[in-house]
């Protein structure tokens, strides 16, 4: 059994590319008034320019809250139907449920972190590799069919319920080593509440894609593209015990950029 285990990400990770947010929004939008979709779109258009930044363009305050808060493209465009256009759960879980099985289609434009993909390959003898995701199972599988990535990994983990899912999964995959070895752990992702801040409480290795510059907390390192933290994950693979806080093999120290 390796001793060592990588926790990946999907959505924002594993690939990249704003086409499934922007169908899943315009599926939301088919159910507004001509209008409030008009301003939906725009506000969303924003955040996938601009990140946060985009809260300093709009007029409406509950606007300006949801866009300065949110964390990635799905929770702009989640929380700006729900808080500021009053959509239903059933109409966005039905939008995700349709932009999902679009995605497994060669028209959604998305693109696979293809050197990702290169440095699992290249620790997969020393960890065993997880991708972990909130998605539930549903378009999943076939999407992974889709990329040419299912075999990459040795364990596909859906509907996690992230972040005390994953806090939950650690907990069962290192046992006594929570505490006394969480260098075992590398956890890489986008969501830093979802991904990174259950690795790095319990002193475990992260990997921060800060798109946006969010500068959310400490990780082991952080950079605004996965390859930025690609020499980090192949680092702690190579010498997993190492400090990263003094320059060892493990990485760039914590709040490296």
């Amino acid at each position: 059994m390796k001793e060592l285990i990588a926790i990946i990400d999907f959505d924002g990770t594993l690939y990249r590319g704003d086409a499934p947010i922007r169908y899943y929004a315009e599926v939301v939008a088919d159910t507004m008034a001509p209008p409030d979709r008009e301003q939906y779109l725009d506000a969303l258009d924003r955040y996938l320019k601009d990140g946060p930044g985009a809260s300093r363009d709009s007029e409406d305050t509950v606007e300006a809250a949801v866009l300065r808060e949110a964390v990635d493209g799905w929770g702009a465009a989640f929380h700006l139907a729900g808080r500021c256009y009053d959509v239903s759960a059933e109409v966005i879980e039905f939008a995700f449920a349709r932009c999902r099985l679009w995605m497994t289609k060669p028209e959604c434009d998305i693109e696979l972190v293809e050197p990702l993909i290169e440095a699992l390959a290249g620790i997969r003898d020393r960890a065993t590799l997880l991708l972990v995701t909130n998605s539930p199972e549903l378009g999943l599988r076939p999407l992974l069919d889709r990329l040419g990535v299912t075999s990459a990994f040795d364990e596909i983990i859906a509907s996690t319920g992230k972040p005390d899912g994953l806090r939950r999964l650690l907990q069962r995959r290192l046992g006594a080593d929570l505490r006394m070895r969480p260098w075992r752990v590398f956890s890489l992702g986008d969501h830093y509440r979802n991904d990174i801040e259950p690795a790095v409480e319990i002193g475990a290795l992260a990997g921060y894609v800060d798109k946006y510059g969010r500068r959310d907390g400490p990780a082991t390192a952080t950079g605004s593209r996965v390859e930025d933290l690609l020499p980090a994950l192949r680092g702690w693979a190579a010498d997993p015990a190492a400090d990263p806080a003094a320059g060892g093999a493990s990485g760039p120290a914590f709040g490296a950029a």
